[in-house]
This record gives structure tokens, sequence and C-alpha cells, in this order.
């Protein structure tokens, strides 16, 4: 059974985002900025090419459109964090499955996730069961992480900034809450001779196992 969530879109996502901090445009102008770079991309290119620069330029221009707002960034073990003044919103940026950005479907990351995103989660699980004191929500272990959520088809990205709060196998696969916005189109590239709806994983934490 899916859990229940709250899905914002369309006449309410642009004051839940004032809420938070940032604008649609923000968001629009990483994911924008990621798909560009990608598509920078050939076929000589390393197979992960397309989703590490697609990964990193996101991040990037999430950090550049934040900053004078006064957002901060961080990288604890690895996991690349937008930071909000306050410090009670963290942003990280994730591949999802051919579910983002549907209202009517629960949709997870693509891949499994590393040990830092898994407890961000388990931090976003207390902070929706408790109401935590003023000073506690100053503590890093208090913040509550959204996950910017991609997904790459051949004619469009869709995507969303959402609040996970459980997983499934390593995935996030669990939403408290959902801002939807609407599908960015993309030309598809042909020429690069890519399989249909398969791309090149984007990253997150690459997780070593022992």
């Amino acid at each position: 059974m899916s859990r229940p969530h709250l899905v914002h879109e369309s006449g309410d996502r642009d004051p839940r985002l004032e809420k938070l901090g940032i604008s649609a445009k923000i968001i629009a102008m990483a994911v924008e900025a990621g798909e560009a770079e990608a598509r920078q991309c050939t076929d000589n290119d390393p197979v992960m090419a397309r989703g590490f620069v697609r990964y990193f330029r996101t991040v990037r221009v999430l950090r550049e459109g934040t900053a004078p707002l006064g957002w901060s960034k961080d990288n604890p073990r690895n996991l690349a964090r937008t930071l909000s003044p306050d410090r009670k919103f963290a942003i990280v940026t994730a591949l999802g499955d051919e579910r983002t950005g549907d209202s009517s479907a629960q949709p997870s990351t693509k891949y499994h996730k590393g040990p830092m995103m898994l407890q961000a989660v388990g931090d976003n699980i207390q902070l929706e069961l408790f109401t935590l004191p003023e000073q506690d929500l100053q503590d890093e272990h208090a913040t509550a992480t959204w996950i910017l959520l991609y997904h790459i088809s051949s004619g469009e990205i869709r995507y969303e900034l959402s609040l996970p709060v459980a997983t499934t196998g390593g995935r996030l696969s669990g939403w408290q809450e959902r801002i939807l916005f609407p599908s960015m189109p993309r030309e598809p590239q042909a020429h690069l001779n890519l399989p249909p709806d398969e791309f090149p994983p984007d990253i997150d934490i690459l997780v070593a196992r022992r």
C-alpha cells in the first residue's frame, strides 16, 4: 500500500516554495543547466559521463541560484547538500524512476542510496513524528532533507522537490510532501545510439560493499 502524502502543484506550488525560501525559477534553472551540460557529451565519452556531468552541474547551479538568498552548502561524507539560511532545510539531488513528477503515482529514486542519505531519511522521520524545540533545529542532524528528484526520458524531464520519509531496498520510496513542477521538454539524441529509455545513471553516493 502506498503511503499517503501531500502534493503541491499548480496554484499552491509557489506559496509552498516561498515558505521554504526558494523559487520555482531557481529549481528549473538547475535542472535546465544539468540537461545542457549532459547534452555536450557524445558517444566518445565514457558511458557514465552524462549522468556525472548532469549531477555536478545541477548541484552547482542550485547552489549558485540560492546563494544570493543566504543559502549555504556542505558535503558531509560526500553528500552534496544545499542548506537554507537557518539550516532547517537541505536539498540533495537524485535521479528518480519513471513515476517521478506523476501526482497519481508513488515515485522512488532509481538507484539505492548511501548511508548518509538513509540517515537523512531517518532524521526526516523523527521530524515528522516529533515537534522539536527551536534550539534542536540548529543541530545538523535535525535538518529536514528534501530531494530534487528528476527523471530523464527521451522527450521530457519530469522533476519534483520532495521530502522522503521511507525507504525500500535502499531506495527512497515514501514521501511526506511533494512539490511538482511542469515537465521540461527535451530533444532526443538519436545519434548517440542509446537504447530506448536507457540512460547512463546519475550518481548520488557510491556505496562500497564489504
